[in-house]
């Protein structure tokens, strides 16, 4: 039996308030830093801390947003993004589980994003085979697509754990 299991990472359309009661019955099953709005909030003061840097650097040149106050945010970290022209739909790259859900050890993936006029976060949820199954720490190379609510533009895409823009590719 498959198991629903939400695990984190970020990026892309402002959610404040988007709590629903199915986020409230997954949340409850997971560990405190693991929850759906805890992400949510942690990727919604990622953008915080990259408006104030824009902010404070004038709106011109490259901006260097203050890395969170704790040492280790939950969440997956993407390490690059790509778009196309129209730059509505993006695709982030990550390392996760080596097999599909449907396999030991496995995990699907989807995302979603918080966006504000400066940058977009992006949140990479897993959904795992088990969670109680007992897994190697190997991990492949995985991506997840995500509909933006604005074209990315001149946005630079951060990840959820440091708040750091992350290299962006142009098809």
């Amino acid at each position: 039996m498959v198991r629903w299991h939400w695990v984190v990472g970020v990026v892309a359309a402002m959610l404040a308030g988007c709590d629903t009661d199915a986020d409230a019955t997954v949340d409850a099953a997971l560990p405190r830093g693991e929850s759906l709005g805890e992400l949510r909030q942690q990727a919604r003061e990622a953008l915080t801390r990259y408006d104030r840097a824009v902010i404070d650097a004038g709106g011109a040149g490259a901006v260097t947003p203050t890395p969170p106050p704790w040492n280790s945010p939950p969440g997956i970290a993407i390490e690059s993004a790509t778009t196309t022209g129209a730059g509505t739909q993006l695709t982030v790259d990550f390392t996760g589980a080596i097999g599909p859900a449907t396999r030991s050890c496995g995990a699907d993936y989807h995302a979603e994003s918080v966006e504000s006029a400066n940058a977009v976060v992006v949140i990479v949820i897993a959904q795992h085979h088990n969670s109680g199954e007992v897994c190697t720490l190997a991990g492949a190379p995985r991506t997840a697509t995500l509909n933006l609510a604005q074209p990315l533009g001149k946005r630079p895409v951060l990840e959820i754990r440091q708040g750091q823009p992350v290299p962006l590719t142009l098809k």
